[in-house]
C-alpha cells in the first residue's frame, strides 16, 4: 500500500538562517523524495534541485481541467496573466494583489495561478513517488518504490476548493488532482483520501458529486473520461462542528457510490477524549475495509489546525498524536 501526503504550514515574517540560503525559486518548485541519502534538508535542496518541467506544468493543468470547471480555470489564469502584464506594462512588480475572490477568504495576487499550478504538480510527483511511477504523464510504467511515501509541502491548501469555486483560502483542490492522475496513469486502483484537517472538505465532495455527473452527462468526451474514475476514490473526512464551512455536520455515508463519510468531531475533544475512538473506529476503516475496499494509494490531507494552538477551531490535539 502507498501513502502520499500533504502538509500545508501557514507563511511567517520570520526566517531562519538555513532558509535564507537557499534560492527562491527552489522554494517553489522543488517536490523531491523525501528520503534523500542526504541528512540535511537543505543540502538535500541545494544538491539535488529539481523544478518543475514545463510538460509536468501542462500535464498539472489538464487534470486541473479535469476536477475543475475548465472555465473556472482559464478565467483564473487569464486575470492573472493580464493582471501580471499590465503591472509589467506600467512599470510595477509583476507580483500584485488583485482582491478577494470570495467575499472574505480567498484572495488572489497576479502569481496565484501559477503557483496553483506548481503546487498540483508537487503533489503528482509526490503520487509518483509513492507508486514508483517512472513517467510524469501518459505511462504505468513502474518500478519497485523503495520507499513508498510521498510528501508534497504547499501553499495555499485545496480541500475546499470545489468544482467551480475557490473558497475556504483555496484556490485549487491538489489532493483530488493528485487522485485523478493517479487514475489517468492506472485507471482500476483504488484510492482512498483521509483528511484529518479540522475543517470539512467539501470541496472534495463536490468534485467526486459533480465529475460523477459530467461524466454520465457531458457529450464528446473521451471513453476514457466516460469512465467514472470517481467511483474508484474513497473520500473520509474527520472535523470540528460547527466550524466552517458548515457542513458535513452529520456522521454519516453518502454519494453515488456510498464513497463519502463525514465524522464530526465535537469542539474541546482530545485524542484520548473523543478523537481516537472516532478515528479508529470509523476513519480507518472506512479507509481500508478487508474484503471490500483495499486501497492501492491513500492520500492524506495533512492539515494541523486540530492542534490545540489554533486560533480558528477548537479541536484540543498535540504534536504527539501526530506519531
Amino acid at each position: 500500500r502507498h501513502f502520499s501526503s500533504s502538509s500545508s504550514s501557514s507563511s511567517s515574517s520570520e526566517h531562519n538562517e538555513s532558509t535564507e540560503l537557499l534560492p527562491s525559486s527552489y522554494m517553489i518548485d522543488v517536490a523531491s523524495n523525501p528520503f534523500s541519502p542526504s541528512t540535511d534538508p537543505i543540502d538535500s535542496l541545494q544538491e539535488h534541485p529539481s523544478p518543475l518541467s514545463q510538460q509536468e506544468l501542462e500535464h498539472a493543468t489538464t487534470i486541473l481541467k479535469q476536477i475543475h470547471d475548465p472555465s473556472h480555470v482559464d478565467a483564473l489564469q487569464n486575470k492573472c496573466d493580464s493582471s501580471r502584464q499590465r503591472r509589467i506594462d506600467e512599470g510595477k512588480d509583476p507580483l500584485g494583489w488583485l482582491g478577494y475572490i470570495d467575499g472574505s477568504d480567498t484572495y488572489l495576487t497576479t502569481e496565484s495561478h501559477d503557483v496553483g499550478v506548481r503546487a498540483t504538480g508537487a503533489w503528482i510527483r509526490a503520487v509518483n513517488t509513492a507508486l514508483g511511477f517512472k513517467k510524469i504523464t501518459g505511462s504505468n510504467e513502474a518500478e519497485q518504490s523503495t520507499n513508498p511515501i510521498g510528501i508534497a509541502l504547499t501553499r495555499p491548501p485545496g480541500h475546499h476548493a470545489t468544482y467551480s469555486l475557490s473558497n475556504g483560502f483555496c484556490i485549487y483542490n491538489f489532493a483530488m488532482a493528485a487522485a485523478a492522475h493517479a487514475l489517468s496513469i492506472n485507471p482500476t486502483m483504488k484510492i482512498s483520501i483521509l483528511d484529518w484537517d479540522v475543517h470539512f472538505g467539501q470541496g472534495l465532495m463536490d468534485i467526486l458529486d459533480k465529475c460523477s455527473t459530467r461524466n454520465s452527462n457531458e457529450e464528446g468526451l473521451t471513453e476514457a473520461e466516460k469512465n467514472d474514475w470517481t467511483s474508484h476514490v474513497r473520500y473520509t473526512s474527520l472535523h470540528q462542528v460547527p466550524c466552517f464551512p458548515y457542513e458535513g455536520q452529520r456522521r454519516q455515508r453518502q454519494g453515488q457510490y456510498q464513497n463519502v463519510m463525514t465524522i464530526p468531531i465535537q469542539p474541546e475533544s482530545t485524542w484520548h477524549c473523543g478523537y481516537r475512538e472516532l478515528f479508529t473506529t470509523y476513519a480507518l476503516p472506512f479507509v481500508h475495509a478487508p474484503d471490500e475496499w483495499e486501497p492501492d494509494l491513500i492520500i492524506v490531507c495533512a492539515g494541523y489546525d486540530a492542534l490545540d494552538s489554533d486560533e480558528l477551531a477548537g479541536v484540543n490535539l498535540v504534536a504527539k498524536d501526530y506519531g
